[in-house]
C-alpha cells in the first residue's frame, strides 16, 4: 500500500509523524483531564498506555499508509498535539472503511487556532493525495471548540448518534460538497 505519512508546514507549526521518542510529549497532554472533557473522561495514567497508544498509531501508518500525526509548535518547538486521518476499520455510527479527521492538544495550547490551523493544512492534504478515502469527522454535541474547527475547515454536521465505545452523544460530520475541491 502507497505511504500518505506526510510532514506537513504551516506558518506556525510542523505536523509529522509520531514516534516512540514523542511519548512523553504525548503523556503531557493526554494525562490532563481537561483534555478528555468530551472524550471518554479517562486520562492517560502511565507512559506504558502511552506507548501502547503509539504502537497503534504505528500499526494504522503500516496497514493503511494514514494515521494521527504530531503537532509541533515551531516558535518553542514544543510538541503540543497530535491532527490527522485515522482509518476506521471497526464499525462506527453504522459505518466502516472511512478516514476520520481528528485532533487533541494540550490544554495550553487551547484557543491560539492551532486546531484550525493543523486542520486546514490536513485538508488541503487530503484534496491533494487522499480523495479515493471517504472522509467524516465526530464531535462531542457540546465540544463547542471542536465544533467550530470541523466548520470551518468545511464540515457540516448531518445526523447525531451514539458513540458506543465511549458512551456519548455525538455529531457526525460530512465534508460539505463545496468543501471538497476548496
Amino acid at each position: 500500500m502507497e505511504k500518505y505519512l506526510p510532514t506537513l508546514e504551516t506558518e506556525r507549526l510542523i505536523i509529522r509523524p509520531i514516534s516512540m521518542d514523542d511519548k512523553d510529549y504525548f503523556f503531557a497532554m493526554d494525562s490532563q483531564p481537561e483534555v478528555h472533557t468530551f472524550l471518554n473522561k479517562e486520562p492517560v495514567q502511565s507512559i506504558e498506555d502511552m506507548e501502547k497508544a503509539i504502537a497503534l498509531i504505528q500499526q494504522q501508518y503500516e496497514k493503511y499508509g494514514i494515521g494521527r500525526l504530531g503537532v509541533i509548535e515551531k516558535s518553542s518547538n514544543q510538541w503540543i498535539g497530535w491532527t490527522g486521518f485515522k482509518y476506521i476499520d471497526e464499525l462506527e455510527n453504522g459505518r466502516i472503511g472511512f478516514l476520520d479527521l481528528g485532533y487533541r492538544f494540550r490544554m495550553e495550547s487551547w484557543g491560539k487556532g492551532y486546531a484550525t490551523e493543523a486542520a486546514l493544512a490536513c485538508m488541503q492534504y487530503y484534496r491533494e493525495h487522499l480523495t479515493h478515502f471517504e472522509l467524516h469527522a465526530i464531535t462531542h454535541t457540546e465540544n463547542e471548540g471542536s465544533r467550530h474547527v470541523l466548520e470551518k475547515v468545511g464540515f457540516q454536521v448531518t445526523e447525531e448518534f451514539h458513540f458506543d465505545r465511549w458512551d456519548i452523544r455525538c455529531f457526525w460530520y460530512d465534508l460539505a460538497e463545496d468543501a471538497k475541491s476548496n
